[in-house]
């Protein structure tokens, strides 16, 4: 249109250019002619003014695609096969390790989010069939008493006067419930190991685990795909910035760059983003990997760490129930005669407690890499295993940034856990963690022989961001193609929108 107007511009200025003004009927008649294009123009600026209105509603009427949500419900309801993940201990099915560690964080912070945590972890236990009274918190009376208060409903008001009380008196009354949890677990491990037990040997009358994995991979694959082919998607992440319009607009560029045209195809176009995905995940979790490649070359080490380290926390418990006896029921920490020498054991005992459960967690960890992995483990076993075990991906993260936000690491944990249980591998899945192969030239000589033009030095240091930026903007511009959205009627609403703000 903007060609054609162009166009008519100019034939309209030859005319007036050429036409005379000698006489009063030649004057007239270049008026006449002037009146006459301003109506024409005029009326192509209502044609204009429509067309462009036109557009702009279009793409404002726009709706998200339903069947998105539909499939992401259906989605959710694959979660249970976390619950069979041999790479977790009932102790992460039942989200312990997540809640204990936010009670721990939530200790410096604020007694709301402390209670609210607590309450989570009740009904944890509650999911697996074990209601939990004052009575299984044996660890001190205090304790006994505030979970009493949690358990029976007290209110926020009622719960801080009451913590208020207890912490001046006991100030590690948080971390005694956090061990008495983990001793409440420990004593009920079986129980839950076979609660998750009859859950799966029930669905395996009717179905295969099989089944189920490959339904998650299969429904992520399609909610993928419906988002990135979702018009009003697209559209919002071009008013937002997430897309640039200078991105596609040399986008035959991009092709010619890495594909030749018969090379060039939707599926090798993915199967290439993909791959690309997973070598950045060596790149992002070096330091994961190389401390899980000397993990795995010490696995045999592994082989009664835990059941030592179990020994030791049965022993310091018992050393605990023994002092508790002692004081006959009596006020924990009442004035009587020995109470100093009692408290000063008693803590010492507890302090020996803690160091045991925090040593059980590593602990627990090692038992996982023994049991499931061995030297052929491939990378993408291993990366499941880091992706089951929130602790340690925790833990390694602060070792590598002790700065880092919480917050930010548990939805980065949670991305991660998400991409590596929702998506097919093809590099990661059949390469073992030990085996040292150059990634870099794997990957090149792979989609070299399928005439894709990628290079080493397309792989290196921040090359290889440009070049998984470059392998989805093609990917973009295809579903954008698909999506019905126009890349000029976008670049028209962009302006539309800068020139009303503008003029306001």
């Amino acid at each position: 249109m903007i060609d054609d107007l162009t166009n008519k511009y100019n034939d309209f200025r030859n005319v007036i250019d050429v036409l005379p003004l000698s006489t009063k009927y030649n004057r007239k008649r270049k008026m006449d002619y002037i009146l006459e294009a301003l109506k024409e123009d005029n009326n192509r600026l209502e044609l204009v003014d429509k067309e462009i209105h036109n557009r702009i509603d279009y793409l404002n009427s726009l709706n998200n695609n339903d069947k998105v949500n539909e499939l992401t419900q259906e989605l959710e309801k694959c979660n249970i096969v976390n619950e069979w993940n041999v790479y977790n201990t009932p102790y992460e099915k039942m989200h312990l390790d997540y809640y204990l560690y936010q009670l721990n964080r939530y200790y410096k912070e604020d007694l709301t989010s402390v209670n609210k945590c607590i309450k989570k972890i009740l009904e944890s236990f509650k999911k697996v069939e074990i209601e939990l009274t004052k009575e299984d918190f044996t660890f001190n009376n205090y304790v006994k008493d505030y979970m009493d208060k949690i358990i029976s409903g007290a209110s926020n008001d009622e719960l801080a006067s009451c913590f208020e009380d207890y912490y001046w008196k006991n100030p590690e009354i948080l971390k005694t419930i956090e061990i008495n949890f983990k001793s409440i677990y420990l004593k009920n491990e079986k129980k839950i190991s076979k609660f998750y037990t009859t859950r799966h040997e029930e669905y395996l009358k009717t179905h295969k685990d099989e089944e189920l994995y490959d339904l998650r991979i299969k429904l992520s694959e399609e909610v993928d795909l419906l988002k990135r082919r979702d018009a009003k998607s697209n559209f919002e992440k071009f008013i937002r910035g997430e897309y640039l319009l200078g991105d596609y607009k040399d986008i035959d560029k991009k092709k010619e760059k890495y594909f030749s045209e018969a090379s060039f195809d939707y599926d090798s176009l993915n199967e290439l983003y993909h791959v690309l995905n997973e070598y950045d995940l060596l790149i992002k979790y070096k330091y994961l990997f190389d401390d899980m490649k000397e993990k795995l070359s010490k696995k045999d080490e592994y082989k009664d760490v835990k059941g030592k380290t179990l020994k030791e926390i049965n022993s310091d418990e018992g050393k605990l129930n023994k002092l508790i006896a002692k004081q006959n029921k009596k006020p924990l920490f009442g004035k009587k005669k020995n109470d100093e020498k009692w408290l000063f054991q008693y803590k010492e005992v507890l302090n020996s407690i803690i160091g045991h459960y925090n040593e059980l967690d590593d602990a627990s960890f090692k038992n996982i890499i023994y049991t499931n992995l061995s030297q052929d483990s491939s990378i993408l076993e291993v990366l499941k295993l880091i992706c089951s075990n929130y602790i340690y991906f925790i833990n390694m993260a602060l070792k590598v940034d002790e700065t880092r936000d919480i917050n930010s690491l548990n939805d980065e944990y949670r991305e991660l856990r998400n991409y590596v249980n929702g998506n097919r591998f093809y590099l990661l899945s059949n390469v073992a963690l030990l085996d040292e192969k150059p990634m870099k030239q794997l990957i090149v000589d792979k989609y070299n022989l399928e005439k894709v033009n990628l290079t080493i030095d397309s792989l290196v240091d921040d090359a290889t961001n440009i070049t998984i930026k470059d392998i989805e903007t093609l990917i973009n511009n295809e579903n954008i193609t698909l999506s019905g959205i126009n890349l000029l009627d976008v670049e028209l609403y962009l302006e539309y929108q800068k020139l009303n703000k503008d003029s306001n």
